[in-house]
């Protein structure tokens, strides 16, 4: 027989990223991102916003197992940010106002707007000619 392996997931979503995060329990703190380590994945500016969740939180130990698919690398980390923030708070209830008090449970809904038929781009004009 197979041994049921519990986690807590969370679901994340951002312009056209979408992030699912599953916390396992583990002793040591491992965060792994399509089968890489989130470090391999993310970096610079991206994988401290991913980190941010687990810091606030001081969450020291378990598995942090994510897949996150379309979109870009700032969109990817805030849909993954957002996932993280919700298996934590399923995990644990307690966390739900360290994370609210830091707008991490807050889902950011800004997406790029159309393009606009005769205009270069949603509200860029052609150039104005007076003559």
């Amino acid at each position: 027989m197979s041994t049921a392996t519990t986690y807590h997931r969370g679901v994340g979503r951002r312009k056209r990223s979408s992030a699912r995060a599953k916390i396992y329990d583990q002793t040591t703190l491992e965060i792994i991102v399509n089968g890489k380590p989130a470090e391999q994945y993310f970096q610079g500016l991206f994988l401290a916003k991913l980190k941010t969740a687990v810091e606030q939180t001081g969450i020291s130990s378990g598995k942090i197992e994510i897949f996150v698919n379309g979109g870009g690398l700032s969109g990817q980390s805030d849909a993954v940010k957002l996932a993280i923030a919700r298996a934590l708070v399923s995990k644990d209830e307690g966390t739900r106002p360290i994370l609210r008090m830091h707008n991490l449970l807050t889902t950011d809904i800004r997406k790029v707007l159309a393009k606009r038929a005769g205009k270069r781009k949603a509200r860029k004009s052609e150039q104005w000619s007076k003559r």
